[in-house]
């Protein structure tokens, strides 16, 4: 996998290779038994959301 930074003039590649890390991040959480319950893990993503909402007004 090539590396892009994000100044590259391709914007996607550089947008493919953020997601690619995003989910090697999330397996490598899963198999450290880094995660949440559903229930749980929508009640962060929620509480997330609300806080970068407020930070905008």
């Amino acid at each position: 996998m090539k590396f892009a930074s994000p100044h590259t003039l391709d914007k996607k590649q550089f947008e493919d290779t953020y997601l690619f890390q995003m989910l090697d991040n999330g397996i490598a959480d899963m198999n450290a038994g880094r995660e949440l319950p559903l229930a749980d893990a929508f009640q962060k993503v929620t509480e997330l959301r609300e806080h970068r909402r407020n930070a905008r007004l």
